[in-house]
């Protein structure tokens, strides 16, 4: 396993939306998508992150590669590095990562040509810090053993990369929620040429605690609508 991962501080701040990436002029078939409890709608789209679920004993798919310290529910919650509030309507997954570190993921298994943009809404309070909490994507080739749609399995997958993305970016004067766009193939041709991008698929989609220090402590990032569309 090659697992690299290259930081995106260059892409932080675009008026939003934005899409980053080709715009591909031939959609590909959406296959490897009928995933249970992905929520897929009826234009083949994947919503990961549309809605809130224990934290403490999270759905079919998802797992902690690395589990928070503590999960602590009711008034409690907002003293975990991770837990859901309601901001402005919107349920949303709060990161606090100075409290204690983490990585929640979803296994997937989608062909990155099939099924291409990842889009993923942000919001920080004033405390909070680009980059203090990162998207975790995992990449692997089909050709890499015999597995299929029904091999997701438990845990996190073996990958082959992994590309690390910073959450969050300049809010100087803004308070509403952000969108950012993600081209996946043109991300991974980008590092790895050489591999034959119709072979690729993510295996992964994990939100993480970016290990670096310095995070305040009153920090907040808020993360929600993870979206995979053609």
């Amino acid at each position: 396993m090659t697992a690299i991962a290259p930081k995106w501080a260059a892409m932080r701040r675009l008026p939003t939306p934005r899409r980053i990436g080709l715009a591909f002029a031939v959609f590909y078939l959406l296959t490897g998508c009928s995933l249970p409890d992905a929520g897929v709608s009826v234009e083949g789209d994947l919503k990961l992150l549309y809605a809130p679920f224990p934290l403490n004993n999270p759905p079919r798919y998802w797992h902690y590669a690395e589990r928070p310290a503590k999960l602590d529910t009711g008034e409690q919650s907002k003293a975990n590095s991770l837990y859901w509030e309601d901001i402005d309507g919107r349920i949303a997954l709060a990161m606090r990562p100075a409290i204690g570190t983490f990585e929640l993921g979803r296994r997937t298994n989608i062909a990155v040509l099939a099924s291409p943009y990842l889009s993923f809404d942000w919001l920080m309070n004033a405390s909070a810090q680009p980059g203090d909490t990162e998207l975790v994507l995992g990449f692997r080739a089909q050709s890499h053993g015999d597995w299929g749609e029904s091999d997701l399995g438990a845990g996190k997958p073996p990958v082959d990369h992994v590309i690390r993305l910073p959450i969050g970016g300049d809010m100087t004067g803004i308070k509403e929620w952000q969108r950012d766009y993600f081209d996946l193939s043109a991300l991974h041709r980008r590092y790895w040429p050489d591999t034959d991008t119709i072979d690729v698929r993510l295996v992964w989609i994990g939100i993480a605690a970016s290990g670096d220090q310095g995070a305040d402590v009153a920090g907040v990032t808020y993360l929600s609508h993870i979206l995979l569309s053609r």
